[in-house]
């Protein structure tokens, strides 16, 4: 019996499984979306190159059930492999102010001067006299004016890596809320033979925290995500059939990662020996919450990572597929748009 409890105890504090980790962490309470794939529309071409414009549509949501105060958020857009450079972005920086109006000041001087005389005398019970002599003047000088109020940094932005990205930054205001969709548009300048390219997007959501006495500032991360986007030309309808099935494939690798992640855990003996063991012989087992980030980021090879290989098959499976997927969205531009032909079978 005494086994059996210590046997519980133990198992308890197994983790369920290695995927477990790919879970959400449950201390965010900001959660970010974006769409997988964007449509970038044509303004302006010539001498070989070409201007293009990209709307990103970014999402967050509050999931705690008190507001959660919001300093900022920090948005980084990055064209993978230097594809294009940042030609114009927006919003662009924008100041504003808590007061609504002006400061009004005003400053006013007074002067006065007074000068009296008096008498009074009682000749009866029934007789009274009073004589009075008052003379004063007062003078006020008044200077009004408006000074502007204080402002800070509403929304900042600007260029980053040599001019092939760009940044965002937010602030929560009573006029700016930090939460629901926000849209950011890219200007981008690329060759005009180019069809598609992905966008590596990163966010983070933080706030501001003073010690006591305000003696110390420390900054908290609320939530954060990284996405990578499908971009593609509008008129070029094989390219976006091409990035929906590449947001297919990462749909269909969150849904396995997340299936396997709230699996039940395996509570045998065989399982609990092999943890003590893992434990005992120090083995370094990285933490597998990033396996879908560094698959999205081309930073981890599906055939041969040790993280990827120990998840069950049907996690394999679409980690190859998503792969896949975005290799041939990457192998598009090798291709040009008027050589491609599509069949009425496609």
């Amino acid at each position: 019996m005494q086994f059996r409890i210590y046997f519980v105890l133990i198992a308890s504090l197994l983790p369920h499984t290695e995927a477990a980790c790919l879970a959400a962490d449950s201390k965010s309470v900001v959660h970010f979306d974006i769409p997988p794939s964007a449509a970038a529309i044509a303004v302006e071409s010539g001498a070989g190159r070409a201007l293009l414009t990209v709307e990103l549509k970014l999402s967050s949501m509050i999931s705690s059930p008190e507001a959660a105060r919001i300093d900022q958020w920090l948005v980084r857009c990055q064209p993978r492999g230097h594809f294009a450079s940042i030609v114009d972005y927006s919003p662009r920086t924008e100041t504003g102010s808590n007061l609504a109006s002006h400061i009004q000041i005003k400053h006013s001087k007074e002067k006065h001067q007074s000068l009296g005389i008096g008498v009074n005398g009682n000749y009866s019970s029934h007789l009274h006299g009073n004589a009075g002599l008052d003379q004063g003047s007062k003078n006020i000088d008044s200077v009004q004016f408006d000074r502007l109020a204080p402002v800070h940094a509403v929304t900042a932005s600007g260029t980053i890596n040599r001019g092939t990205g760009v940044y965002f930054k937010l602030r929560w205001t009573a006029k700016q809320i930090l939460e629901g969709q926000k849209t950011f548009q890219l200007i981008l300048d690329v060759p005009d033979t180019w069809r598609t390219g992905l966008i590596d997007v990163s966010v983070v959501a933080q706030s501001e925290h003073k010690s006591f006495a305000n003696w110390e500032h420390t900054t908290r991360t609320l939530g954060s995500a990284n996405f990578v986007i499908a971009v593609y030309r509008e008129e070029d309808q094989h390219a976006g059939e091409v990035a929906r099935k590449m947001a297919q494939a990462e749909h269909e690798l969150r849904s396995r990662i997340q299936e396997q992640a709230s699996s039940k855990p395996n509570h045998s003996l065989s399982t609990l020996l092999r943890y003590m063991t893992g434990k005992m012989e120090f083995e370094r087992s990285r933490v597998t919450n990033n396996v879908l980030e560094r698959l999205m980021l081309n930073q981890a090879d599906p055939h041969m990572d040790n993280d990827i290989r120990k998840l069950p098959m049907r996690c394999r499976l679409a980690a190859l597929n998503y792969s896949d997927a975005q290799n041939s969205f990457a192998r598009l531009n090798q291709q040009p748009i008027n050589r491609i032909t599509v069949t009425p079978d496609e």
